[in-house]
């Protein structure tokens, strides 16, 4: 019976299988419809959708912009860059011209219609076009002129011709903005050009210091005013600050003296030298009144007579000190080099910390709670790679001044062998009710100041380098109960059976 149940459960499903199975297919083949019959055919319409002009922008010898008041030419080298030959000649900003490229090779038509008559033209906008563009390839082909009218009345298009094509087709709006463009928009507005890998010499002048530092197979290395060791991330810093000066304008063969802009004598002057011969040098002028309230300042360099506008705050960022570019690493010993460190607290306990096996680190005093073997390496690490925050002073003739005299915290390191690699006073005073932190290598000249959260990194206990233990939760006393059942009122119940 229990067998002729099943039969029948099993003969039901399938039954009802067979239309979940075909309303499944007919889903299928209408999904497979669909694309066939719409998406395939309107990927074919646009994949062939007609571009407004045809050809490879490597090949292109000459862009010429002409719009009512002006025209702009430009010329492609042999090395792919860009030169402005119209109306200034002056290199020209690669990017933006790939772009316009960019632009006029892949914008397409969205549609195509003939007017009835020429003198419609004006109606579009095309008897004085706003732009013009003519591109003349490097095999001395020229391609059909493009004029490009006003825009459509709605949809966000506009209105465009090629030479000896009588229809008119219509792009987009965006099209026509890319394409206006000013001759300051497509000059090249870096200021100082220059290849970072050639420079072997920096010099900053002003009417206060004169810093000089030279590139050596050892590294950098100040020429003046003293023989101090360099900072090389400032030197990469500096230069970088060089490369990425944009002009935000430009003033041409300027007529009047060039003390009128701040520029003789220059605020500041930077002077970098490239290999044996080669120079750039860059003058830094007064500020000049911009749009909206902002400044300007004006920029120039030896090799030319163009003037530029960039940033005020510029001036800023290039005025270093000697102390800006000095290296400020109060030590610097070589990864896995210390295998112990002493530390000697001012009033304090003192503790050791030693690399024990699998380089794990180790202290001398135990405490309550989990060791934290990783503060007790991030500890070492800071002091192998130490730096100051400022140079404080050379020479101090007073270390009381600077809390070094009896220093808060004394570090020092050790190798394998016992050899001392380097030790550290710390200390720390208070200046005007503000507390500051001084750093001092043994035997060095120069001190240091530090910031305060990297004084506290060193600035330990034994203690704090445990992990102390979660404090047990007490259980809470049980309420007294009253009632007849209460330990004060069983003697009453023995008496009453008594």
């Amino acid at each position: 019976m229990v067998a002729t149940a099943v039969s029948g459960l099993s003969r039901l499903y399938a039954a009802m299988s067979v239309p979940r199975t075909i309303l499944m297919l007919t889903v299928l083949l209408g999904l497979g419809a669909y694309v066939y019959f719409v998406e395939l055919p309107k990927a074919r319409q646009d994949a062939e959708k007609p571009t407004i002009l045809t050809f490879e922008k490597e090949a292109v010898d000459t862009l010429t912009l002409t719009y009512p008041e002006r025209e702009i030419s430009l010329q492609q080298t042999a090395a792919g860059e860009w030169n402005l030959t119209a109306p200034i000649q002056v290199k020209a900003d690669d990017t933006t011209v790939n772009n316009m490229l960019t632009a006029l090779g892949d914008e397409e038509v969205t549609r195509s219609l003939t007017p009835q008559e020429p003198t419609d033209l004006a109606l579009y906008g095309l008897a004085q076009p706003p732009v013009v563009v003519r591109l003349v390839l490097q095999d001395g082909t020229a391609l059909p002129k493009m004029s490009i009218g006003k825009d459509t009345p709605v949809g966000f298009s506009v209105y465009v011709q090629k030479e000896g094509d009588p229809r008119l087709h219509l792009t987009r709006q965006a099209f026509r903005l890319g394409l206006t463009k000013g001759v300051k928009e497509l000059r090249d507005k870096t200021v100082l050009p220059f290849e970072r890998d050639r420079v072997t010499q920096l010099a900053i002048d002003t009417s206060e210091t004169s810093i000089v530092l030279a590139k050596t197979d050892a590294g950098w290395t100040f020429e003046h005013p003293a023989p101090y060791a360099v900072d090389a991330s400032a030197i990469q810093t500096y230069l970088s600050t060089l490369e990425g000066i944009r002009a935000e304008d430009f003033v041409e063969q300027p007529s009047l003296d060039l003390s009128a802009f701040g520029l003789d004598p220059a605020q500041l002057i930077v002077s970098l030298r490239l290999g044996e011969d080669a120079t750039r040098t860059l003058a830094v002028g007064d500020e000049k009144s911009a749009d909206a309230g902002t400044t300007q300042r004006y920029l120039k360099r030896d090799d030319g007579e163009t003037l530029y506008l960039a940033r005020a705050g510029l001036l800023k960022d290039l005025s270093k000190s000697v102390a800006d570019f000095r290296d400020k690493a109060v030590v610097s010993i070589p990864e896995g080099k210390i295998s112990q460190v002493v530390v000697m607290r001012q009033g304090g306990a003192g503790f050791t910390l030693s690399r024990g096996e699998e380089n794990v680190w180790e202290i001398d005093r135990t405490s309550e709670g989990t060791l934290k073997t990783a503060t007790l390496g991030q500890f070492v690490a800071d002091l192998r790679e130490l730096r100051g925050f400022e140079i404080a002073v050379d020479n101090p003739e007073d270390l009381s001044l600077y809390g070094l005299a009896d220093p808060a915290v004394t570090l020092v390191a050790t190798d394998e062998t016992g050899e001392k690699l380097a030790t550290v006073f710390l200390g720390q005073t208070t200046q005007e009710e503000t507390e500051k932190h001084f750093a001092m290598p043994a035997g060095g000249e120069t001190v240091f100041t530090l910031r305060d959260y990297v004084f506290s990194r060193f600035d330990k206990n034994p203690e704090d380098f445990w992990e102390k233990p979660e404090p047990e939760e007490q259980g809470e006393e049980p309420l007294p109960v009253s009632g007849p059942d209460t330990a004060e009122e069983s003697p009453l119940k023995e008496e009453s059976l008594e």
